[in-house]
């Protein structure tokens, strides 16, 4: 789950229906040798409250409707701004890197993540977490989305390096240590996303250029970004081949539009 780096949203303080698709058939982190957990600790500043009257908006974040049309809700996350503290200047793709380059935004990769906790973590990455992390797609048991960053806005997920030209997604993990797995209705939801991704290529995806192929190369985990990490655990790692081409079959079968 966590960078290598520090992420482009650090030096912040901390603070079902589902849609259709028409496609058819990082400082004080905990790190384990499973990866790296969010859960938070007895006595940590970022342990969850109560329980939420609204499970799928704990914080009363501002809600729009979803640039993916198969989310459920889309939620305005302070780590999808240039400052989480005050946020009111989504955070954009045009800079990348600890130095803050220049770049030419684009989104090419699609960067799966895990939560390394079966607890669902919607209220952590709705706030400004210590952690700095948050997904542009949140992805529970049931396979039901929730869009926590614009698509046209940098996740706060996997690094300064990678952050400015992915889409990143954080999946819930159904059960613990040591294998991490998740549902299969989460492993069809990974292919659809992709699959969704795919559409855009050579267009643009929430004002942003999309140059995406659904291969390996462009489909990638939070591992394959940095080696200090085990995210997102050995039985999503071992899947991804399998939602690359159940994407790819997707993305066949879409109807022409």
């Amino acid at each position: 789950m966590q960078y290598s780096e520090t992420p482009d949203s650090a030096a912040r303080p901390p603070g079902h229906t589902r849609r259709r698709f028409l496609l058819v058939a990082g400082a004080g982190v905990t790190v384990t040798a499973a990866g790296i957990w969010l859960v938070a600790t007895a006595g940590d500043t970022d342990a969850p409250e109560a329980t939420p009257a609204n499970p799928d908006n704990p914080r009363g974040l501002t809600e729009y409707e979803p640039v993916y049309d198969r989310a459920a809700k889309g939620l305005e996350a302070p780590l999808g701004f240039e400052d989480c503290a005050r946020p009111t200047v989504r955070a954009g793709r045009a800079t990348a890197g600890s130095d803050r380059h220049a770049v030419t935004p684009v989104i090419d990769r699609f960067i799966i993540h895990h939560t390394g906790t079966t607890a669902d973590q919607l209220d952590f990455f709705s706030r400004c977490n210590k952690r700095s992390s948050a997904p542009t797609f949140y992805l529970r048991h049931d396979g039901s989305v929730i869009e926590l960053i614009r698509p046209g806005v940098k996740p706060s997920a996997t690094g300064a390096d990678w952050n400015w030209r992915s889409l990143a997604v954080e999946t819930l993990n159904s059960t613990g240590a040591p294998e991490y797995a998740v549902t299969e209705a989460q492993l069809e939801e990974l292919s659809q996303m992709i699959a969704w991704l795919a559409t855009f290529d050579g267009k643009s995806l929430d004002g942003v250029p999309v140059s995406f192929t659904i291969d390996r190369d462009h489909v990638i985990t939070h591992r394959e970004t940095w080696s200090g990490t085990e995210c997102p655990g050995p039985y999503l790692r071992s899947r991804v081949d399998d939602i690359v081409a159940r994407a790819q079959q997707i993305f066949r079968e879409a109807p022409v539009t």
